[in-house]
């Protein structure tokens, strides 16, 4: 029999072929497989045809049915047990793929899978904008052939004993099978308990999942549970490997002579670093001067990770794994060790340090007209905060201007720039956002005291700015060299899904509008305008944000529709993001006047499997942080259950509808059950509960007074109803 990582293989060979037909002896080649395999290989290539992922054309060949009728990419399930596949190819397959509960062979949640798909007709429903449509429309339907990669080895749940099978419950919905554990696989669990179970036998259409427990957490409440539970059931590496931090301690804490021969001396800049209070790691500085003819030398100086890591080495194996650094209220799991990331490569005030500088002139009209790349050394003056930028700036707070009157008129220069910037920017059609993030306030024993949202000021946009424009110039030098590449892209959004929210924004009175049936970044800039300022309108554009493409990386330029540029990086952030650390890899090859041809084909090569591995964990990374975040804001409701507190609707659905509180920046659910006061009914089209009696109207954007009625702090879930 053929091995499941022999049975990956012969897939992965089919769908890497370039032509449309194969041999049976090619498949035998490509696994190098003796003859007593090749019985098995047949029938495995047998079972293949019959799944119609292969054609028998006559004995011995084969041919490739099209393209598009496999696909791989990340299962992401729904509780009902459907679910969605995101394609990893998404400059071929745009779409996400709906698989049917019936599909789902032995994939559960997060799972990345190969499926086969289909187009299935449904009707379709006329969308404004002018846009002419068909009365019906095609929608991808697909069933998983492989488990190509299981995205969580481990599922971590409720142990619950039983006289003949205990069983462990899930914590997540999504992963819809209790998993059975045999009395000798528990580990001595407690009923009750929160543990960490592997599967032994994979779910299927008439198997339930077995599994052991490897791990005791403890039970629901217990301090410090919630971290426990997010770091397994996202599979989050805390420790590092002991390889990684032995090679670390041999790192020298200290910049020496040889460190800085051949670079750039930036020390006698006035270069400063911007970050939020709680910040431990600052990979970028920023220095400026306005030039005798009015333009402006902008220098962004980011640390020199690359220095320090080399190519597969046991520190930057572990960075690969991670992927990217995880961000929680009150700590963090970062990417590489302390040593690196809040020692030698953390740009700290008043100690040199190693930089990758992009010093960039740009003009009156934010256009950058010269670009240079360079590899330098540098002293921080000052470890600046947004908020102390902003008192300066905005409050003219005396007692801020005169600690840092040496940097004042340079704060003066920056946000002169930063609205330069931000100009071309809105001139050229991107699509700006200002959605606030929790900022959650902890008293001295971790206990949650304050939720609200976090200020964005005038000391975070000067930042933003900045680094968007040294991410735009990378991007570009990487394109000009001809080289490898790895870019930060965002596709056009799905029409479909474009069309859907721009009818249900008619409804509430917000056009937006499409040229030629096309979508472009402008028509989405002039949309938010439309409600700036308004209750709704952070509500509107969160919507409006569901139906973009997720950004994501690709050795493909495809560009980046929300910026509306055409070529776009991540370079600014090594320290937290691997993405980052391998384009300062790449940018450093393609300065150099003869890079290494075998090394440029080693990146081409990996540059796929990189980008998807490392979109892939910073997607997991954002949920684990969302997850905490939901955590940590129904502990602090969880002692107002029966306070109420004045709310505004955000989402509506025909179950109810979601609030966020006024005084708090929390949401949680009202449930269409607890609208008693009268009989309601649900418009479709406008997304509204309607009383058929008093006429009571609950929309997008209704201001109303709630009650706290239930903080589970199991399911993470508040539920309100309306006083």
């Amino acid at each position: 029999m053929l091995t499941k990582s022999q049975k990956d293989d012969v897939l992965r060979f089919v769908r890497g072929l370039k032509v449309q037909s194969f041999i049976f002896r090619d498949v035998v080649r490509f696994l190098d497989l003796d003859s007593d395999d090749r019985r098995s290989l047949q029938h495995y290539l047998d079972e293949l045809d019959s799944q119609e992922i292969i054609h028998r054309i006559k004995r011995g060949r084969y041919a490739l049915p099209s393209r598009e009728k496999l696909v791989s990419g990340v299962l992401s399930c729904h509780r009902d047990g459907y679910g969605f596949v995101t394609p990893d190819e998404r400059d071929l397959q745009k779409q996400d793929i709906f698989v049917p509960a019936r599909n789902m062979l032995d994939a559960i949640h997060g799972d990345r899978v190969l499926i086969k798909v289909e187009k299935k007709k449904r009707p379709q429903r006329r969308v404004p904008g002018g846009r002419r449509v068909n009365n019906e429309e095609e929608r991808l339907e697909g069933t998983v052939v492989q488990v190509l990669e299981r995205r969580f080895p481990n599922i971590v749940g409720r142990y619950y004993e039983h006289p003949r099978f205990p069983f462990v419950v899930p914590l997540d919905a999504r992963v819809l099978h209790d998993v059975r554990v045999p009395f000798h696989a528990s580990k001595g669990a407690k009923n009750g308990q929160v543990v960490v179970v592997a599967l032994t036998v994979q779910p299927g259409k008439y198997q339930d999942p077995e599994g052991r427990v490897t791990e005791i957490l403890g039970y629901p409440g217990d301090p410090g549970i919630e971290y426990l539970i997010v770091e397994h059931k996202f599979g989050l590496p805390v420790q590092f490997s002991a390889e990684a931090l032995e090679e670390a301690e041999h790192i020298s804490g200290q910049i020496r002579d040889e460190d800085c021969a051949g670079r750039e001396d930036f020390r006698a800049e006035v270069a400063i670093t911007i970050d939020g209070e709680t910040a431990r790691d600052f990979d970028d500085a920023v220095s400026l001067k306005k030039l005798p003819d009015g333009n402006y030398l902008l220098g962004v100086h980011i640390a020199d990770v690359s220095h320090y890591l080399r190519e597969d080495s046991a520190i930057d194996r572990d960075a690969y794994a991670r992927g990217t650094s995880v961000y929680f209220p009150d700590r963090a799991i970062p990417m590489l060790p302390p040593k690196l990331s809040s020692g030698i490569c953390s740009l700290k005030p008043m100690e040199d340090r190693l930089v990758f500088s992009v010093l960039i002139e740009v003009d009156s009209g934010g256009k950058a007209v010269r670009k240079r790349f360079t590899q330098g050394v540098l002293r921080s003056r000052a470890r600046m905060t947004y908020t102390s930028v902003a008192r300066i700036l905005l409050d003219r707070d005396p007692q801020e201007i005169e600690r840092y009157k040496e940097l004042v008129p340079l704060f003066q220069t920056m946000e002169e720039l930063c609205a330069i910037l931000h100009q071309q920017r809105e001139r050229r059609g991107a699509v700006d956002f200002d959605l606030p993030e929790a900022e959650i306030e902890f008293d001295a024993n971790g206990k949650v005291i304050g939720v609200s949202a976090a200020e964005h000021n005038v000391a975070h946009r000067i930042i933003e700015e900045f680094m968007l424009l040294a991410n735009e110039c990378v991007a570009q030098q990487l394109t000009e060299s001809g080289g490898p590449a790895l870019y930060r892209v965002h596709e056009k959004p799905d029409d479909q899904k474009v069309d859907a929210f721009a009818e249900f924004a008619l409804a509430l009175g917000y056009r937006l509008e499409s040229r030629d049936g096309q979508y472009r970044p402008a028509d989405f800039q002039k949309f938010v305008r439309q409600f700036e300022g308004k209750l709704e309108g952070r509500f509107l554009a969160y919507l409006m944000l569901r139906s973009f493409m997720q950004a994501r990386y690709s050795e493909q330029n495809l560009g980046h529709f929300g910026l509306a540029t055409r070529e776009y990086t991540h370079f600014t952030s090594p320290i937290r993001r691997y993405p980052d650390l391998v384009i300062h890899r790449l940018l450093k090859a393609s300065l150099r006047q003869e890079p290494s041809a075998a090394w440029h084909s080693h990146m081409a090569n990996i540059l796929p499997e990189l980008a998807r591995h490392t979109s892939a964990r910073e997607r997991i990374a954002d949920e684990a942080e969302r997850e905490i975040e939901k955590i940590k804001k129904v502990q602090f409701m969880a002692s107002k259950v029966g306070d109420e507190f004045n709310a505004v609707i955000f989402s509506v659905t025909r179950l109810g509808f979601f609030v966020e509180l006024l005084d708090h920046f929390v949401e949680g659910f009202v449930p269409a059950a607890t609208l008693i006061d009268d009989r309601y009914s649900f418009k479709e089209r406008t997304h509204t509960f309607v009383g058929e009696m008093h006429r009571r109207r609950f929309e997008l954007g209704t201001r109303i007074r709630v009650r706290l009625d239930n903080a589970d702090q199991e399911a993470f879930r508040l539920t309100f109803s309306v006083v």
